[in-house]
């Protein structure tokens, strides 16, 4: 996995969701597992993209349930 998009994916859920602080085991954890509701879900999503610059398509973000997703998404889609 790219250390550049798993930094990111990490920074943008540690400053959106309050006391988090991300490692290894909580990047296979669920977004919702992690403390993000449904609706900051695609706020945050949007935030990745914007610091990325990758765009996520709605119907991926519906698949994308872990941070280790996302950084994968973004590693193949860059």
């Amino acid at each position: 996995m790219s250390r550049k998009f798993e930094t990111i994916v990490s920074e943008v859920l540690e400053a959106n969701v309050n006391g988090l602080k991300m490692s290894e085991e909580k990047m296979q954890q669920t977004l919702t597992d992690l403390g993000v509701d449904s609706l900051d879900v695609m706020l945050v999503l949007m935030e990745i993209q914007e610091k990325t610059g990758v765009m996520i398509p709605e119907d991926q973000a519906d698949i994308l349930q872990t941070p280790a997703q996302i950084a994968e998404f973004l590693k193949a889609n860059d």
